[in-house]
């Protein structure tokens, strides 16, 4: 295997995913004191599902959604 030539890259990737990891964990116990849990996990999956259509749009992919797929998801 390669060794990488800059440390720098490699401390800021143990950085950002502390920070990401972190901060999720830290969020969760915020919210979950100021919002129900079912509002919690309903805002969650829409922006998922959200950002996998916009994703899909910049990336031009097709997403191939019947519509009894899109009524039972809903």
């Amino acid at each position: 295997m390669s060794q990488p030539k800059s440390g720098v890259l490699i401390i800021l990737s143990f950085f950002s995913f502390y920070v990401i990891w972190g901060s999720t964990f830290l969020l969760n116990k915020i919210v979950v004191l100021e919002v129900s849990p079912l509002l919690l996990a309903s805002i969650r999956f829409l922006l998922a599902g959200g950002l996998i259509i916009i994703i899909s749009k910049l990336l031009k992919l097709s997403l191939k959604i019947s519509s009894q797929q899109l009524k039972t998801a809903s």
